[in-house]
């Protein structure tokens, strides 16, 4: 639950407009933050695979599914560099 609060925090200031989803140059903007500067072609299409309504922006519950996948890659090579 932790998680899902400090998460909802996170979007909440990366939805500058609050408008209650965010748009892929804000996703972009927040990652590059975070010393994740993937292309904004990239980030538009992590959007287009969670973005369940179809609108090309990103609602918190979308965004929720998107951190649970880059999470998973996360383990996934730390896994393989415990190896």
């Amino acid at each position: 639950m932790e998680d899902s609060v400090l998460l909802r925090e996170w979007f909440d200031r990366v939805d500058s407009g609050k408008t209650g989803s965010i748009t892929a140059t804000q996703l972009k903007s927040a990652f590059a933050i975070g010393n994740l500067n993937f292309p904004l072609s990239v980030v538009q299409q992590m959007i287009r695979m969670y973005d369940f309504d179809r609108n090309g922006t990103m609602s918190f519950e979308e965004f929720l599914a998107l951190n649970k996948f880059l999470v998973k890659v996360q383990q996934a090579f730390s896994d393989l560099e415990r190896q």
